[in-house]
């Protein structure tokens, strides 16, 4: 017979949930990497403005907005560049987290990254759309 697990009050949750964002806001700070790019005067004034706004920082605000158009970007690529930027950006993620002293448990032989295992599932998608055409 399983063991039922104890029943934690509201307030219990939230202190350990607490600790958890605790502990997850360290890696994700360690994890952020500073990226530079020139764009029109006007439009980084507004965004400035709205991450003011909103309590934000521009760069992590402007982080947060970019970050899904490089989803896209990698999307659009041909199938043999998302297989060969993939596993370029995840051997470049892997060297600057360490850097951080940050180490991934999961990494060895015939390990893939987050990128690379994106290109498999979009070469994935790619054939599964093809089969049905």
């Amino acid at each position: 017979m399983a063991k039922q697990q104890k029943t934690l009050s509201p307030f219990m949750r939230h202190i350990e949930d607490l600790y958890q964002m605790e502990i997850e806001d360290e890696y994700r700070t360690e994890a952020q990497r500073t990226v530079t790019f020139n764009f029109p005067a006007e439009d980084a004034c507004m965004l400035a403005a709205i991450a003011k706004r909103f309590g934000r920082s521009t760069a992590a605000f402007g982080g947060e907005l970019f970050a899904e158009h490089v989803r896209e970007l990698f999307v659009a690529l041909s199938p043999a560049d998302r297989q060969q930027l993939g596993a370029e950006a995840d051997a470049e993620c892997d060297r600057y987290l360490q850097s951080k002293g940050i180490t991934r448990t999961w990494t060895g032989e015939g390990h893939k990254g987050q990128w690379a295992r994106y290109a498999d599932l979009c070469d994935k998608v790619d054939a599964e759309g093809q089969a049905n055409e």
